[in-house]
C-alpha cells in the first residue's frame, strides 16, 4: 500500500525533499530553497497569465466539460476527457505539480485516477471576471479500501481560462495540499502536523 500511495502523490524525489527539509529544520539553506521554489511557482503563474490569454466565447462549454471530468477522476475514460478539457499548450498547477503541455498532464491525471478508489469534486460557486473564471469546490477522495486508506475532504478554488474551443489554457489551484494530502502520509504527516501545531501556538 505504501508504494502505491507514494507513486500516486509523492514521487520519491519530493519525499526525499520533505525529509531533507525536516532534518535541516529552520536552517538558512532549507528556508532559502523553499523560498526559491515558492518564488519560481509564483513567477510561472504570472508569466502564464501574460502569455496565455483566455476567451469568453466558450466558457459555458469549458465549465461543463471541466465539471463532468472532475466529478470522477476514477472514470475509465479519464485520459480521453483530459484531451477534450485541456488545450495542447497550457499552464497547470495543482500545488503539487506544474505542467505546460497536455500530454504530461494526461499521464499525471491517468496515474492519479488509477491510484484512487473514490473521487469526487463538487462545484459550489463560479465567479467570472472577463476571461478569468474562479471555481469554488469541495474535493473528496480515497486511495484504497481498509485501514490504510486515505480519506480526505478538502476545499479549494481553481482559477481557469479557456480558449475559443472551450479548452482550459490556465488552471491554477488554490488548495491546502499539506492538510488534504501530505498530512495523511506516514512519517511525512507527522512532521507536517507537528509544524501546523507549532504555528498554531
Amino acid at each position: 500500500m505504501t508504494h502505491r500511495l507514494l507513486s500516486y502523490s509523492v514521487p520519491r524525489s519530493i519525499l526525499v525533499g520533505v525529509f531533507a527539509v525536516a532534518l535541516i529544520g529552520c536552517s538558512g539553506s532549507g528556508t532559502q530553497l523553499a523560498a526559491e521554489r515558492s518564488a519560481a511557482s509564483v513567477e510561472a503563474y504570472f508569466t502564464a497569465l501574460q502569455t496565455l490569454q483566455g476567451s469568453e466565447t466558450s466558457i459555458e462549454l469549458g465549465l461543463r466539460n471541466f465539471t463532468q471530468t472532475y466529478a470522477d477522476l476514477t472514470a475509465d475514460d479519464l485520459a480521453e476527457r483530459i484531451d477534450d478539457v485541456y488545450a495542447p499548450s497550457l499552464f497547470f498547477n495543482d500545488t503539487v505539480h506544474t505542467f505546460n503541455d497536455r500530454a504530461s498532464l494526461k499521464a499525471y491525471m491517468a496515474k492519479t485516477g488509477a491510484n484512487l478508489s473514490k473521487s469526487n469534486v463538487t462545484i459550489h460557486q463560479t465567479i467570472r471576471d472577463g476571461q478569468d473564471v474562479f471555481v469554488r469546490w469541495t474535493m473528496y477522495f480515497e486511495t484504497s479500501e481498509g485501514d490504510d486508506a486515505i480519506r480526505s475532504t478538502s476545499i479549494g478554488i481553481s482559477h481557469l481560462r479557456f480558449n475559443d474551443e472551450g479548452q482550459v489554457v490556465v488552471h491554477q489551484d488554490y488548495w491546502d495540499s499539506a492538510s488534504a494530502l501530505y498530512a495523511h502520509l506516514p512519517l511525512v504527516g507527522t512532521v507536517i502536523r507537528a509544524a501546523q501545531d507549532r504555528l498554531a501556538e
